[in-house]
């Protein structure tokens, strides 16, 4: 059950565009549901079809949402292209000096998520974003899950978890780190990447790749010393990341599986995909058995 305390959510675009009637109709949810929102729509960017708006424009409404004071949490309305564009460009030494505050999103935001723990310690959430169609497509567990945490409460049940090799510890913890694949493996070498994984539980899930260069991927972490110390890998959806009658979405799992050198696991419920359960950036990840789990006060420290 949620805690039907009002709490505020800033909406933003820091990557592609969004349909803005289906923004509006998700903001018109929130508030069924006592949640008050805000969110300044962008102009579009003329010169550049794939993004919200304009470089310049998706960094001032990120830096606002982060400075508002009365904003418990800010959610992205969709992924896309576009969320590296502004790491350069974001004043990190002000942000530091602003309270901390949750970002919520996947796929491109991950560049975002990578950044923020990277340079402020700040944790995140890989979760569900208002201005997809996958919002509350396959019922609303998902996202009534994200609701209640970002209330303050906690995740109401661990996820199911496939081992994909045997042997694997019944007991693993660490702290949570990862998104979508593509877009982290790109930060890798930047300085929104963290310089040691060491002791994470590291999470993977992607959309639209080729299998082999979802593999590729996996052997640049790997060459580049990135997976040192990580505890374990757990797999999401990578939808659309196979070859019909060829390489399908569990080959190209038992592939990463086998090449990776670490405890993998499979969980079917995030990803590109619904339900898109919420996960942690940078805040403790427990696997017990054949489940994952976490408790956070994810809007307190």
């Amino acid at each position: 059950m949620l805690d039907h305390s009002v709490t505020h959510l800033r909406i933003i675009s820091p990557a592609g565009r969004s349909t803005a009637t289906l923004v509006e109709r998700r903001l018109a949810e929130l508030e069924t549901l006592d949640f008050k929102t805000s969110y300044r729509p962008l102009d579009p960017d003329p010169s550049w079809p794939f993004s919200a708006g304009t470089p310049e424009d998706r960094l001032s409404q990120l830096v606002e949402a982060l400075e508002a004071p009365e904003a418990a949490a800010v959610v992205a309305t969709r992924g896309g292209y576009g969320a590296s564009d502004l790491l350069d460009q974001i004043p990190w030494d002000y942000i530091a000096s602003l309270p901390p505050k949750p970002l919520v999103g996947f796929s491109d935001i991950s560049a975002l998520h990578a950044a923020f723990y990277t340079r402020l310690g700040w944790s995140g959430i890989h979760g569900p974003m208002p201005g997809t169609e996958l919002w509350g497509q396959n019922g609303n567990a998902d996202v009534l899950a994200l609701l209640n945490l970002l209330r303050g409460g906690d995740i109401p049940s661990p996820l199911p978890l496939l081992p994909l090799m045997r042997g694997l510890a019944p007991s693993v913890r660490g702290w949570g780190f990862g998104g979508c694949l593509s877009v982290l493996t790109n930060l890798i070498g930047t300085p929104y990447f963290p310089d040691s994984l060491s002791g994470a539980l590291l999470f993977w899930e992607d959309i639209g790749e080729h299998p082999a260069r979802i593999l590729r991927f996996a052997r640049q972490w790997l060459q580049s010393g990135a997976l040192r110390g990580v505890k374990g890998l757990i797999l999401g959806r990578f939808v659309a990341c196979e070859v019909p009658d060829v390489a399908s979405e569990a080959m190209l799992r038992e592939q990463l599986a086998e090449r990776i050198g670490l405890p993998v696991w499979f969980c079917p419920l995030f990803g590109h995909c619904s339900p898109n359960w919420p996960l942690p950036i940078g805040r403790p990840l427990r696997i017990e058995g054949d489940s994952l789990s976490w408790d956070l006060e994810i809007l307190h420290g």
